[in-house]
C-alpha cells in the first residue's frame, strides 16, 4: 500500500511538472548568423552552454554585453524581459537593480518567439 502511494504521488508530481513545462516561452532561431546563434545560446539559460558558444564563435564577454542585440533590443533589455537568470549572472548583469511587473496568467499559454540577433 505504502510503494501504491509513493508511486501515485510521484506520477502526479511528474505530470505537474510536464505541464509547467508546457506553458514556457519557446524560442525559434530566424537564421543561423553567429548573432542569432549567440542570442538563441542566451536564451537557453545556461551558463555552460553559453560560454561554450562564445568560445566557439571567439566572442568576447564585452561585445555580447554592450554591441549584441537579439530582437532588436539590448541584450540586458532582452535577458530581463525573458527572465533568463542563468544567462544574466554568467554576463555580468544585475538583473536586482530593475523592477519589473511580470502577469502571471499571461505566462500560461504556450507562447513561440522568433529570435534574431545583430
Amino acid at each position: 500500500m505504502k510503494k501504491l502511494t509513493t508511486f501515485c504521488a510521484s506520477a502526479t508530481l511528474l505530470a505537474s511538472l510536464l505541464t509547467a513545462t508546457a506553458h514556457a516561452e519557446q524560442f525559434v532561431a530566424a537564421d543561423n548568423t553567429i548573432e542569432t546563434n549567440l542570442c538563441m545560446a542566451i536564451t537557453e539559460n545556461d551558463s555552460y552552454n553559453l560560454r561554450r558558444t562564445m568560445r566557439e564563435y571567439r566572442i568576447g564577454l564585452r561585445v555580447v554585453q554592450n554591441e549584441l542585440s537579439c530582437n532588436n533590443m539590448s541584450t540586458d533589455q532582452f535577458i530581463s524581459k525573458h527572465g533568463l537568470d542563468n544567462s544574466a549572472h554568467s554576463l555580468r548583469f544585475d538583473m536586482n537593480t530593475e523592477t519589473h511587473i511580470k502577469d502571471l496568467s499571461a505566462s500560461a499559454n504556450n507562447l513561440t518567439i522568433l529570435v534574431s540577433g545583430s
